[in-house]
């Protein structure tokens, strides 16, 4: 869950809503014609350069060069985001937004660091390929029980995930939250997609909306 992206808006923002599901509008089309198909549409920021396609009721509200994000039109609580090169995040009490030392940048380390986190539930890693990158994938949920909370969670259970290089974000999952990471290889480094519920919830709706979408999603080559 986006708890601080400056480069969307500062502090934190635990925002819980319904999925909105962007569909096809035909009301009003006069008879005899047709409504037009969506248009592949392509990064201006983000690296590498993203091809990709959006149904109607979808938007791209965020796109720098180690940030990018695709959501239904005016949710705070459900998207796709993408990450060029996170790094993994201390897991220190305090949840600050720098780096834990001694994890490898690959997506296989990546995968067996998460795994390894205590309050975290993980399915086991699967291959996967998109847009044709590939890497591994792993679905993730807080296990019941857990209490630690970051300091600017409200008390929710919290667990640290990704910080920016730089320090210009920092991305955990909290409460309730239900997301889908796929972590990517490119020549040193990787891309993170992650398909994030904030409330869980409507996790399952959101793959579904998301999938066509995913599977537009061509990379250019590095």
């Amino acid at each position: 869950m986006l708890r601080s992206v400056p480069i969307l808006r500062l502090g934190v923002a635990i925002a819980i809503a319904g999925l909105i599901i962007g569909g096809l509008a035909i009301a009003g089309i006069a008879a005899g014609s047709r409504p037009s198909s969506p248009a592949a549409s392509t990064s201006g920021a983000f690296q590498p350069a993203l091809t990709y396609t959006l149904p109607t009721g979808w938007e791209n509200p965020a796109d720098s060069a180690d940030f990018f994000q695709l959501r239904p039109t005016g949710s705070e609580s459900e998207g796709i985001y993408l990450f060029r090169d996170p790094r993994p995040a201390s897991q220190d009490a305090t949840c600050p937004d720098t780096a834990q030392p001694l994890v490898g940048g690959t997506s296989k380390d990546l995968i067996a660091w998460i795994r390894s986190l205590p309050g975290l539930v993980v399915s086991d890693p699967a291959p996967v390929t998109i847009g044709g990158l590939s890497g591994e994938t792993i679905d993730l949920g807080i296990v019941n029980g857990w209490t630690a909370s970051c300091p600017f969670a409200n008390g929710l259970p919290t667990v640290p995930l990704f910080v920016g290089a730089s320090g210009d974000y920092r991305w955990v999952i909290a409460g309730s939250e239900r997301l889908r990471l796929a972590i990517l290889d490119v020549p040193g480094g990787t891309v993170v997609v992650d398909i994030d519920s904030f409330d869980g919830q409507n996790v399952n709706e959101l793959l579904s909306a998301a999938d066509p979408i995913v599977k537009s999603f061509s990379f250019a080559k590095p």
